[in-house]
C-alpha cells in the first residue's frame, strides 16, 4: 500500500473514530418514575430561561409518572435543573438550563425531553406507539 493510501487511510479511521464519541459536554435531570411507556421528543431553548413543555401523558387512562431531560453543548458543559422549590409542584416541571447566553451555542440548545406516562396501556394518544 502506497503511503499516501496509508496516510488516506489513518485519516478515515481517525474521523469515524471522532463521530462516534459522545458530547463530553451533556447533562441529565431526572423528577418521578419511569414506566414502559415513554414518550421522547425534543424542544429548542435558550440558556438561562426557565420552560415547560406540554403533557404527552394527558390523555384519558393516563398520567405523567416522570420526566427526563438531557441537553448537549459542544463548546461547554450546560447544567439542567428542574425547579421543585415552588410553593405548588406542577406537572410538567418547570425547567432551566444553566448555560451564559454569551458562551456559543447557548442561545440556541437542544434539549431532549422523555415523559414517563402510566396508567391504561390501551390509552395511546393520537399518532403514538409503544
Amino acid at each position: 500500500m502506497s503511503p499516501l493510501a496509508r496516510s488516506l487511510l489513518a485519516l478515515a479511521a481517525l474521523l469515524a473514530a471522532a463521530d462516534a464519541m459522545s458530547n463530553p459536554f451533556c447533562d441529565h435531570d431526572m423528577i418521578g418514575e419511569t414506566s414502559d411507556r415513554p414518550i421522547t421528543f425534543r424542544k429548542t431553548v435558550t440558556g438561562g430561561e426557565m420552560f415547560s413543555v406540554d403533557n404527552r401523558c394527558a390523555f384519558p387512562g393516563s398520567e405523567l409518572a416522570g420526566e427526563s431531560f438531557d441537553v448537549c453543548n459542544v463548546y461547554s458543559k450546560p447544567k439542567v435543573r428542574i425547579a421543585i422549590g415552588m410553593l405548588e409542584i406542577q406537572t410538567p416541571f418547570p425547567v432551566i438550563v444553566e448555560c451564559p447566553k454569551d458562551v456559543p451555542g447557548c442561545s440556541s440548545l437542544d434539549v431532549q425531553v422523555t415523559q414517563y406516562c402510566r396508567g391504561a396501556k390501551n390509552s395511546l394518544p393520537p399518532g403514538y406507539s409503544y
